[in-house]
């Protein structure tokens, strides 16, 4: 289970079913990621008159989840990928973005940055990946899963 704090919009997450989400709005004990406005259009009969007259309807449709129902994504070598991380050496990482970089270490704690800052923790799942880089570079992370 995912707490509703860690999340953000455009957040990536799955549901137990294995399906790929993207956070969209964050509710008290749900979250939703799915809406779509369905129209439907109907000829009725306008008493007095020989022309046809069309009603529409207008049904927002939203797909919602349960905090409980959610699972976070574990970083893998092919997230990180799908990220735009590349790899040259085995466990270092480089992500770019504007004209700079920044060196991770992938290993099975995680991933870390390359540097010597004492009390540092690991990044385990895509969703805190993408809310660390989005803190520090002001760049939306939107991988295509």
């Amino acid at each position: 289970m995912i707490h509703a704090k860690e999340l953000r919009y455009g957040n990536k997450v799955q549901t137990q079913d294995g399906e790929v989400i993207t956070v969209q709005q964050v509710l008290s004990h749900s979250l939703i990621y799915d809406t779509q406005i369905k129209v439907s259009r109907e000829a009725t009969a306008v008493r007095g008159s020989l022309r046809t007259a069309y009603a529409s309807q207008f049904v927002e449709v939203v797909k919602e989840a349960d905090f409980n129902e959610l699972e976070p994504i574990f970083l893998t070598p092919r997230i990180l990928e799908k990220c735009g991380f590349r790899n040259f050496v085995r466990e270092e990482w480089i992500y770019s973005f504007d004209n700079s970089h920044i060196d991770w270490e992938f290993t099975s704690e995680g991933l870390k940055l390359r540097t010597s800052i004492a009390g540092q923790t690991n990044l385990r799942y895509l969703h805190q990946l993408q809310n660390f880089l989005f803190f520090v570079t002001g760049h939306e992370l939107e991988p295509e899963l």
